[in-house]
């Protein structure tokens, strides 16, 4: 985790991106590179995303010593980077850096509020296209512990969502070594309910079995990743609120998701799963592709 792309908060914002961004980097020894948005759509024509060029320079250039004055402000290393950019889309252009540039993570203050609904329309773009690991921040009322939490995949056949697990549990725990934190796993097991809902046949497992073949699951995939977890939490229920409701208890300061790709009507249920464990979250969130 060498190079760290940071999307910016406006200027009388405050910088919650930055502040994760700037205690990741002197954990990790690793560069930052800085994101200014300037554009504003008041200085363009009606339905169209082009701005004389002299308007353009102006208003980049006035970005610039703020940016100057932040790095100044949080102490920042010789070796960090800014840029001033003027694009109408904060996610097609993140998409289109990544594409260029060698990114390792990308970290942008996310577009909600706590206990006030999902993210906003950029965040969801850049969770659902982000090439690399993707964390979004947000502010809490309560002091968060050192802990980190990884939401997995409780599929125990499908080999994709094995290696998206995988990935999961490799990330947590190279950011948990990087942040001195310990790192937990959670997984849900769908409760009857919530399938018979969407029009699918429960399995005829018991509780006991499932949980007994799901702990057995994680002990192996917590081993293959060489992971080191203090904890593993089974839970059943409504994945999102059993998810979300491990995480507050534990008052963890970021959970990780791994976003799969995936078809079909199997997809559509863990995708809207995926997305509601999200949409609820209350703390920071590290999406790993």
């Amino acid at each position: 985790m060498k190079n760290i792309l940071v999307i910016l908060d406006k200027p009388k914002h405050e910088q919650i991106a930055l502040q994760r961004a700037v205690e990741l980097a002197k954990a990790a020894g690793a560069r930052l590179h800085l994101v200014s948005f300037a554009y504003d759509p008041r200085a363009t024509l009606p339905g169209v995303h082009e701005t004389p060029d002299d308007v353009v320079k102006a208003m980049v250039s006035a970005r610039q010593p703020w940016l100057e004055e932040l790095c100044k402000q949080h102490q920042l290393s010789a070796d960090t980077t800014t840029e001033a950019v003027w694009h109408y889309s904060i996610a097609n252009w993140t998409i289109e850096t990544l594409v260029k540039d060698s990114f390792d993570l990308v970290i942008k203050t996310a577009q909600k509020q706590f206990g006030h609904g999902g993210y906003g329309s950029i965040d969801w773009q850049l969770i659902e296209r982000s090439s690399v690991p993707l964390w979004l921040a947000v502010t809490t009322p309560w002091l968060k512990h050192e802990r980190l939490v990884a939401a997995l995949d409780p599929s125990v056949d499908n080999l994709l969502h094995k290696e998206l697990n995988l990935r999961v549990l490799t990330a947590g725990d190279r950011l948990a070594k990087i942040l001195g934190a310990q790192l937990e796993v959670v997984a849900c097991l769908p409760g009857a309910g919530v399938l018979e809902e969407l029009g699918l046949t429960p399995r005829h497992d018991t509780s006991a079995e499932q949980q007994r073949t799901l702990r057995e699951y994680l002990e192996v995939a917590i081993r293959d990743s060489g992971a080191n977890c203090s904890e593993v939490h089974l839970v059943s229920g409504k994945p999102a609120r059993e998810v979300n409701r491990i995480v507050d208890r534990n008052k963890a300061r970021l959970m990780l998701v791994g976003r799969g790709v995936r078809k079909g009507a199997t997809g559509l249920l863990l995708g809207n799963t995926a997305e509601r464990i999200l949409s609820k979250c209350n703390t920071d969130v590290l999406i790993v592709p």
